[in-house]
């Protein structure tokens, strides 16, 4: 009983964001998102292009 009163005691702690916080957070993480998609696509096809210059193009010399 007492666990249930300490976490009903810790939820009117909880503070919800006003609307403009709530607009200020999705768009710094949604702009966080797009940069780590950029790092994530710019090193992909950096080690892609690395892989087909050591294994060549898959094309057999015979």
């Amino acid at each position: 009983m007492l666990f249930l009163r300490q976490v009903i005691n810790e939820l009117k702690k909880v503070v919800t964001p006003t609307r403009k916080e709530l607009v200020s957070f999705t768009l710094v993480v949604l702009v966080f998102v797009v940069i780590m998609m950029a790092l994530v696509f710019g090193l992909d096809t950096l080690f892609g292009f690395a892989v087909q210059y050591v294994f060549g193009n898959g094309v057999s010399a015979g």
